[in-house]
């Protein structure tokens, strides 16, 4: 198995969650709306880690150099997209936030 992404490696995946786990985010926020105690969310939250480490792990197979370079930009840069958006337009040029139809 993979290891964990990084902090600076979820946030450089941050667009692409939005819109590529949308329904396993959308399920655990609810939730955590409903419930005060995490283990009433716990199936909910462990469906959005299962879709994030594979959004992470298809983004290391698809585009693994843009993907690291982008992530290790927002790293050294304080996590500021601004000073990384030639890095984050060839790793979207890459890996698309939402695929194309087939």
């Amino acid at each position: 198995m993979a290891r964990v992404p990084y902090s600076h490696e979820l946030y450089a995946l941050a667009r692409h969650l939005v819109f590529r786990c949308e329904g396993e985010h959308k399920a655990a926020v609810e939730c955590k709306n409903k419930h005060d105690w995490p283990e009433d969310c716990k199936p909910e939250s462990e469906a959005l880690v299962r879709a994030t480490n594979k959004l992470y792990k298809e983004a290391m197979d698809r585009a693994p150099e843009e993907f690291k370079e982008f992530a290790e930009c927002l790293d050294q840069n304080g996590l500021r997209f601004a000073r990384c958006r030639d890095k984050q337009k060839a790793f979207e040029a890459t890996f698309p936030i939402v695929e194309a139809d087939k």
